[in-house]
């Protein structure tokens, strides 16, 4: 699983880079085979206005083209981090979950199309 990370309007310091690493690696650990790529972009919406502005977006990167994108909203980083890699954990479950019930009709559909050519 390639992990990339981008952070916008601040710094990205070797602190946050090692939270996102281990926050998403924890969380996909699971489906690290079936995961091609994880961008995690990192921002500060408001500035040093304050507020709940963190936002943490992933997106990741199924083999079949599939993109996953979550989007989380905090007032404090960590947590945004935290909450983002777990959303990402369900709804990757979900979407591979939903391709393995639809494999089987696709094979199907094709076979019967192939034995209506011969």
């Amino acid at each position: 699983m390639n992990i990339r990370i981008q952070a916008k309007d601040f710094p990205l310091t070797p602190a946050i880079r090692s939270e996102v690493a281990d926050q998403v690696e924890r969380a996909l650990a699971r489906f690290d085979s079936r995961i091609v790529d994880v961008d995690v972009f990192l921002s500060d919406v408001n500035g040093p206005k304050g507020g709940p502005d963190k936002v943490c977006t992933l997106r990741v990167q199924l083999p079949n083209r599939t993109t996953v994108p979550i989007e989380t909203v905090e007032p404090d980083l960590y947590s945004a981090i935290r909450k983002s890699a777990a959303r990402a954990r369900r709804s990757v479950r979900r979407t591979l979950a939903k391709q393995q019930r639809l494999a089987p009709k696709a094979i199907r559909k094709f076979r019967h199309a192939e034995d209506a050519l011969t």
